[in-house]
């Protein structure tokens, strides 16, 4: 029996479909380990997708993820599941840290971090892959024009800490973003819901019946070309620091998408975190202040 069209839309993925993939079990293993040995270029998200939709049989059962497989096997991947492929690229990555359990990089602007169904190629992940991180996962997000710090585990075993750093609130983000215009405020915290406006695009900008985000802006510098300011966002709203810019009349320059003033690139940074580390210790990881902000940036206390 196939799959149904709905479990088929939760396996949404980057590549097209293809024949039913079919495999026979050499030696024990996991089903999810065994789909990543036969599918090298997958995505593991994708792949726990597939799973979770019932488009995976073992001799025409479905099983879960973590079902153990038995020499002589019959797996097989239906038609219907779409696998992400985050195919390996070599391309630049700068390391600000790494650990045994995880790998901290400078993302540069204009980079996506995963693969999408209309860009495939040229993001995070590919390079990651391209390094060597085969099971990389991405602990937050940054948007394709933000660079800086992002965060990932190379392994993220089920009920992993490292998984709750961020829903915790237990990780310091710091941001330098840049106004077009001055702003008439040396310190200013937001609290502004946010939520989904069908109406624009992109559709995340402040909502009344929104979730609750707060931002506080601090007063770095005033320049010519405009104010610099550090951002600290207490939650972790998508587009957060940009739509709390915009709402109090000040979008971020370069942020055409929230009415901010044309420029080279869009004017926000992600330029620190600070995690935990065993024994209640703190670690800061700072990304290089780039060189479109103005020097200013650099001679800051996080300034490198």
């Amino acid at each position: 029996m196939g799959v149904s069209d709905k479990s088929a839309a939760k396996t949404q993925c980057s590549t097209a479909e293809g024949s039913s993939r079919i495999w026979q079990v050499d030696s024990p293993s996991r089903l999810e380990l065994f789909l990543q040995t036969c599918l090298p270029d997958a995505s593991r998200e994708s792949l726990r997708r597939v799973l979770a939709a019932g488009a995976c049989r073992v001799d025409g059962v479905v099983r879960p993820w973590g079902y153990r497989l038995v020499p002589g096997a019959v797996v097989t991947v239906e038609p219907e599941a779409r696998i992400s492929e985050v195919v390996p690229e070599s391309i630049p990555v700068e390391i600000l840290y790494e650990d045994d359990d995880l790998i901290a990089v400078n993302k540069p602007t204009g980079m996506l971090v995963h693969p999408t169904t209309r860009v495939r190629t040229g993001t995070l992940a590919n390079a990651l892959r391209g390094a060597g991180y085969r099971d990389i996962h991405f602990l937050h997000r940054l948007d394709r024009e933000t660079s800086g710090v992002l965060l990932a585990a190379k392994q993220l075993p089920r009920k992993s800490p490292l998984a709750r750093m961020f829903a915790e609130r237990d990780v310091a983000k710091r941001y330098l973003a840049m106004t077009a215009g001055p702003v008439p405020w040396a310190e200013r915290t937001v609290s502004l819901a946010i939520g989904r406006d069908p109406d624009r695009t992109p559709q995340w900008n402040v909502q009344a019946d929104g979730a609750a985000a707060e931002t506080h802006f601090r007063l770095l510098h005033r320049g010519a070309a405009g104010d610099l300011l550090e951002a600290i966002p207490i939650t972790g709203r998508t587009n957060q620091i940009r739509i709390h810019s915009a709402a109090i009349g000040h979008p971020l320059l370069g942020d055409s998408a929230y009415g901010g003033a044309p420029a080279a690139r869009l004017f926000l940074h992600a330029w620190s975190l600070e995690i935990p580390t065993p024994g209640d210790g703190r670690r800061l990881i700072v990304a290089p202040v780039p060189r479109e902000f103005p020097d200013e940036a650099s001679h800051s206390p996080l300034g490198v």
